[in-house]
């Protein structure tokens, strides 16, 4: 008898634990734009049926003040939106690894940005916002980078990478050189300097220990020589028939300019920020980064004098570029079960005083039109060089997903005498096709 009504209660308490689990999903479904599927019940915030606050997860790779700065903005929209709790994460270095085993188990945050991959590497993962009100004020420098040929728009741009090598003015104002428009007038600069300062100060500083500058040598320049030209590789590269014997000529150059004394001595050892710290102190005339490494600078130094300049043309007959793309973004998972609620968090960030503090905490130009440039004393740079060609970033759209590792380490390996530039060309043909194969 006990046994029987033993059996009795466990089926009771089964009974009890399927009814309430039905509960507690009903109403939770609906598709990634907000709309439920047949018997749903949709919820205003976008997600638990409208019976609880909504929780957004939020991941981003901007570090720093930057972060901080979208923190802020998250913590005002939480403020005005009580019924949404934003769990808002910038796990920095590791960002890339978290987002690839997300992207594996298709479990993505929310929202979350794409650190100039919208279209590559997440694009299948995000849901199309070309219906958002924001959507229609894409500047013009950002809008191929972020949308495709059927209208899509992967994500909100709130500034744009646009950048190029900078220079210290006070170092140039010195030793008596222009701001160099093409690679035989850099190499001139870069030679008078090291004369003229009796080696105290480096032509171009790079922090080769960190590896990703000596892969922003190559992501610069390669486009200046395979792209930019009237008669380019650009095709070749896409298609998989580009002729690596021509890409000696690249890692080529970097090597002279090690050689010929035009790199700090102790490349392979310094970081980035002893990079920035150099420039801060007139100890380097040109960096090979980007506007933010000016930024690093001044909070050494908040008197630096310092200057964007374009990316020096290669070939003759080719002129001077700028480099463009993603910087700071927001996209939002197709697959977001608070699609509503996440849509309306992108749309908080798309106000215009919103574009503008995310903007000026990169020194960047806004992603949106109708903004100001505020980026302090390089507005007068991105204004002065506003009509000058604007290319993506060369591994983004030229290589493989995969390749960036390649660059930076053959190119470490190469400044220590492991490799040589034919070699250098040969592992990134190996690893081009390898990769090329296993994505097609």
């Amino acid at each position: 008898m006990r046994k029987t009504n033993w059996f009795k209660m466990i089926s009771v308490v089964m009974a009890a634990a399927f009814l309430l689990a039905a509960c507690g999903n009903a109403g939770t479904g609906g598709n990634p734009d907000g709309e439920g599927s047949a018997g749903e019940t949709p919820n205003a915030a976008g997600g638990n049926g409208g019976n609880s606050k909504v929780t957004l997860t939020v991941m981003t790779n901007v570090v720093g003040e930057p972060a901080k700065v979208l923190q802020d903005i998250a913590n005002k929209f939480m403020d005005e939106n009580p019924d949404i709790k934003v769990d808002f994460s910038a796990p920095g270095a590791e960002y890339e690894n978290i987002m690839k085993m997300k992207m594996a188990s298709n479990e993505l945050p929310d929202v979350f940005s794409t650190h100039g991959w919208a279209k590559v590497r997440y694009g299948q993962y995000l849901a199309d916002l070309k219906d958002e009100e924001w959507a229609s004020k894409l500047d013009a420098s950002i809008k191929p980078s972020v949308t495709d040929e059927e209208g899509k728009v992967y994500v909100l741009p709130m500034d744009q990478d646009k950048g190029g090598p900078v220079y210290n003015a006070s170092v140039l104002e010195e030793y008596g050189v222009e701001v160099p428009a093409t690679w035989d007038e850099l190499l001139q600069a870069a030679e008078t300097i090291k004369t003229k300062s009796g080696g105290k100060v480096a032509p171009i500083h790079i922090g080769g220990a960190d590896s990703w500058p000596i892969g922003q040598f190559f992501d610069f320049y390669a486009t200046s020589v395979f792209v930019s030209p009237e008669q380019n590789d650009a095709e070749q590269l896409l298609d998989g028939t580009f002729d690596w014997n021509k890409f000696d000529v690249l890692p080529q150059m970097f090597l002279d300019l090690q050689e010929k004394g035009y790199l700090n001595k102790d490349v392979l050892t310094a970081k980035y920020s002893d990079s920035a710290k150099a420039f801060a102190e007139g100890k380097a005339a040109f960096g090979v980064y980007g506007p933010f490494l000016i930024e690093e600078a001044k909070a050494i130094n908040p008197e630096l004098k310092a200057g964007l300049m374009p990316i020096q043309s290669v070939v003759a007959g080719d002129t001077p570029t700028l480099v463009g793309g993603e910087k700071t973004t927001w996209g939002v998972w197709k697959d977001s079960p608070n699609s509503e609620a996440a849509r309306k968090f992108v749309a908080y960030f798309a106000k215009p005083e919103n574009v503008a503090l995310v903007a000026a905490s990169n020194a960047l130009p806004p992603g949106l039109e109708g903004v100001a440039i505020d980026a302090g004393s390089l507005t007068a740079d991105y204004e002065k060089y506003k009509d000058l060609r604007v290319f993506p970033y060369f591994d983004r759209v030229y290589l493989p997903n995969g390749m960036w590792d390649v660059m930076c380490k053959n190119g470490q390996d190469m400044l220590a005498g492991a490799i040589t530039p034919r070699e250098y060309s040969e592992n990134m043909k190996k690893e081009y096709e390898r990769l090329r194969a296993a994505s097609q």
